[in-house]
């Protein structure tokens, strides 16, 4: 029987959790401990599953192997991330009474594991607590258990196939393995230890297994597997119900001593990893010789974190074999479980450990690049031909052509200038009649005038608020890749008609920066009694964190989706508004600018209390009224009293028209002659298929003096009837005229508390490195004097990260944010900016060709009240 594996192949790996209550102490013999399945079965939200929040209490872990094909025992087991809670996803398997976890494949609901709630029968009976597993279409499920100490294991247990339909597609086959625990980067390859067959209904519908005297120590993985068995025509039905029970008893029990830094974990870093880390030679500026320098950490902060080895980098990188590089220097497994037991333990140590300051990331030499100074106003250049300067900004383009023995082209022609005026600032041409009146215009600034006009109109908006919905990504539509339609995106014309309105007004930038990043944060919305139209144009600011496209809807994305729409709304805010490139650092201190990878963290915690991946709101849920919830709820309060209402009336009006129907049915049937009259009524009122051939007779024959239709209703109506129907349908329309309505806006708010935020070790969001708190990129900060974040907000419902953010970035001597914005300004008035690389003002961008000009125009934007229209 060949075995079919077309895609991925899951598992389930459970570690009891009486191993984390283990305590380490000298080497002792202590009494038979016992872990049993059932008992210690966990099930809950997605927060209590690892796989799905890794800040989560480890207990459960959901993992996938690399291959699709062959023995179980060959296959390597990595996380994925698509696993989902049965209860959150809406889902179940066949609507069986099971809570538990499922890994989604397309439609179906499996493999599965779960603890059964009430009495179910599938052939199998399954009573309350059981645990059922189910492999699904061409994948396996596995239970693991990882042993906290060391002794002598006796595991006894069964697997019992349940499921009675599908033939040979419902077969499995069972194995029960042992092995090192499962690599999440180079996998693992477990040791079989027993193996068997299950068919439901046949003497190997149950297969037990008992296993003694196994030797193990701390660390040590058994796993429980229920593969699906084929046919060789078909996939294995992903229905098959197993029963798993697992018991496992460790004897001659022992509590390994905690190592000892000095004694244990000092020499096998000497061994391994001192030629990168110590003395002068200090990869990533790491020293692994003391444990005080291990504390301070290297580029990536702390080595590790006592009492905690899943947010130690160290372990981390020798456990997955990144570290040490040549391949004859990786730890062995039992290595990385003393250094995990060691970390665990809390980092016992003889040494006295004092406390480093964190390795600097940013030098003198990284504040020196020109755009991470704060902008100086240059002293305006002497020209030789003064003559041709009108302002401050001609003498610093004349006086840098002038040293290449160059001078400013000829004036325009009046008739060019208006052209360009209109298509630059409102984007539609003049009509004859305005160029007309311009070229007939005699007035020394009639030019002035005209641009002031051009300034005034409302295209004006709507000509440059497109520029800035294109850094934002703003779309009125969205693409369904898997329908391959296109839908609206629902309440977003907000925020672009919010754009429009800003520029028009010439809302200064400061403000119209801050609004967009932390509009919610400036009012109490939550509690307002009703919207006033500051309020609302607050929230539908906001709308600007909105245009990233979000697919969280689904849930077998898991926590990775929903970081990447942090990630890429963090992209899309440093290019825009920073100027710099910041995704190299989700994985990586940046290559090329002095961006270390934790600020990268930081600046993503200031988001992150309103794109929460632990506590996340899907697109549609991101959506807020455009009234207040106090109003919403009088709104639907209302509506509700005038649909009853109506429906009263319609019922009336419905009774009364039944009342005129039966009327005229009688009248009719009256001239049916009376011998026959029942039989005939009889016929008529039987289902067509159970009439006798009399009666079918006379359903034709008198089919038409029983038909009433409307027509015939309306004519029999007398005029107090009518008045009465006429009266009744104006107080419906009346009332559904009542009836009120509210928009919705697209918006971005503090969903709860902030969560602890962390670095993500190489970009992996499973890999937590070291805690970071909310702040700013250091190299935009004076080194003497760094920036502290001070928090302010409308209520204690919002963190005010966000708008701790935006007055930063307008405060007037910020490094980038005037520049960069004037710098896009010049890009779209003359098709080149003085930084020709719009969202990167690094060192990999191109340089400014006038540096000058540039940091004039920022200094005099912010002192004339960062207004666009000046």
């Amino acid at each position: 029987m060949s075995l079919l594996r077309l895609f991925i192949t899951c598992m389930l790996l459970c570690e009891i959790m009486l191993a984390e209550d283990i305590v380490f102490a000298d080497d002792q013999t202590v009494a038979p401990m016992t872990w049993t399945l059932k008992q210690q079965f966990r099930t809950g939200s997605a927060k209590q599953n690892p796989n799905t929040d890794i800040d989560a209490e480890s207990a459960w872990y959901f993992l996938r192997t690399t291959q699709s094909e062959g023995p179980i025992e060959s296959r390597r087991w990595l996380h994925d991330g698509r696993y989902v809670p049965l209860s959150e996803s809406g889902d179940n398997l066949f609507g069986s009474p099971v809570d538990g976890w499922a890994f989604r494949v397309g439609a179906q609901v499996a493999p599965l594991v779960g603890q059964v709630s009430s009495n179910y029968d599938v052939g199998l009976k399954f009573a309350p607590g059981d645990i059922l597993v189910a492999p699904g279409p061409d994948h396996a499920v596995v239970v693991g258990w990882r042993s906290p100490v060391g002794g002598r294991l006796e595991v006894r247990g069964s697997f019992e196939h349940g499921q009675s339909c599908c033939g040979e597609n419902s077969r499995i086959r069972w194995s029960v393995e042992r092995g090192p625990g499962p690599d999440e980067s180079a996998g693992s390859v477990p040791q079989l230890l027993a193996t068997g067959e299950a068919d439901f209904g046949t003497p190997s519908q149950r297969g037990d297994f008992h296993l003694r005297d196994q030797q193990v120590q701390a660390d040590d993985y058994f796993f429980f597997i229920v593969d699906a068995f084929a046919d060789g025509s078909a996939t294995p039905h992903y229905g098959d119900a197993t029963r798993l029970e697992v018991t496992i008893t460790v004897r001659d029990v022992v509590l390994p001593q905690p190592p000892s830094f000095e004694k244990d974990v000092l020499p096998l870093l000497a061994a391994k990893c001192h030629d990168c880390h110590s003395g002068d030679v200090l990869e990533a500026q790491l020293d692994l010789r003391t444990l005080s320098e291990i504390l301070r950490g290297g580029e990536n902060g702390p080595a590790v974190v006592p009492g905690e080895p899943h947010g130690s980098l160290l372990l981390d990188l020798v456990a997955s074999g990144q570290m040490p590089p040549a391949e004859n220097d990786r730890l062995s497994a039992d290595e990385v479980a003393l250094l995990r037991r060691w970390i665990k333990a809390g980092t016992p140590a003889e040494e006295k450990t004092v406390a480093l300051p964190p390795r600097a990331q940013v030098t003198d030499a990284d504040r020196a690049w020109w755009a991470f100074q704060p902008p100086r106003k240059a002293v305006e250049p002497a020209v030789q031909n003064e003559a041709r300067v009108r302002t401050a900004i001609d003498r610093f383009l004349l006086s840098k052509l002038e040293q290449q023995g160059l001078a400013f082209s000829p004036d325009a022609d009046k008739a060019a200038l208006i052209r360009r005026a209109y298509l630059d600032l409102i984007g539609l041409p003049p009509i004859p009649a305005a160029v007309d009146a311009f070229l007939r215009d005699e007035r020394p600034n009639a030019y002035e005038l005209l641009i002031d006009e051009l300034l005034q109109s409302p295209h004006y908006g709507e000509r440059w608020g497109r520029h800035w919905l294109d850094a934002a990504g703003y779309v009125d539509g969205k693409l369904d890749n898997d329908l391959g339609t296109m839908y609206p995106n629902n309440g977003i014309w907000r925020y672009r008609d919010y754009v429009i309105q800003a520029l028009n007004d010439d809302m200064p930038f400061d403000q119209f920066l801050t609004e967009q990043l932390a509009g919610d944060e400036l009012v109490n919305w939550r509690e307002a009694e009703s919207f006033d139209s500051r309020t609302k144009s607050l929230l539908i600011a906001t709308g600007f964190l909105r245009n990233v496209d979000d697919h969280t809807d689904f849930y077998q994305y898991g926590i990775e989706k929903r970081y990447e729409v942090v990630n890429e709304t963090l992209d899309m805010f440093s290019t825009a508004v920073l100027g710099l490139t910041f995704e190299c650092c989700r994985c990586h201190n940046h290559k090329y600018d002095p961006l270390p990878q934790r600020d990268y963290y930081r600046l993503m915690a200031c988001f992150e209390p309103a794109f929460n991946p632990h506590s996340w709101k899907k697109p549609r849920e991101r959506y807020l009224a455009d009234v207040s919830s106090k109003e919403q709820a009088a709104i639907d309060q209302r509506n509700v009293e005038i649909d009853q209402q109506v429906a009263e009336l319609l019922k009336t009006a419905e009774t009364l028209r039944l009342e005129v129907r039966q009327r005229v049915l009688e009248t009719r049937l009256s001239s049916i002659p009376d011998l026959i009259r029942h039989d005939v009524q009889q016929a008529v009122q039987a289902k067509a298929d159970h009439r006798s051939d009399v009666q079918k007779y006379l359903a034709e024959k008198f089919a038409a003096t029983l038909t009433i239709a409307d027509s015939d209703i309306e004519a029999a109506f007398t005029e107090h009837e009518k008045t009465t129907l006429k009266a009744n349908s104006d107080q419906r329309s009346t009332l559904s005229a009542q009836k009120q309505s509210y928009g919705v806006i697209q918006a971005l708010w503090d969903v709860g508390p902030p969560p602890v935020s962390h670095v993500h070790r190489r970009g992996n969001v499973r890999a937590h490195g070291v805690l970071v708190q909310p702040g700013f990129p250091e190299i935009l900060q004076p080194a003497s004097n760094p920036v502290s974040m001070t928090f302010e907000g409308s209520s204690g419902q919002t963190s005010g990260r966000r708008l701790a953010l935006a007055r930063w970035l307008t405060t007037p001597h910020h490094p980038l944010t005037a520049r960069v914005f004037v710098n896009r300004v010049w890009h779209h008035h003359f098709g080149r900016g003085i930084v020709e690389t719009l969202g990167n003002f690094g060192r990999s961008g191109s340089p400014p060709s006038h540096p000058e000009l540039l940091d004039w125009l920022a200094v005099d934007f912010t002192e004339h009240g960062w207004s666009v229209k000046r």
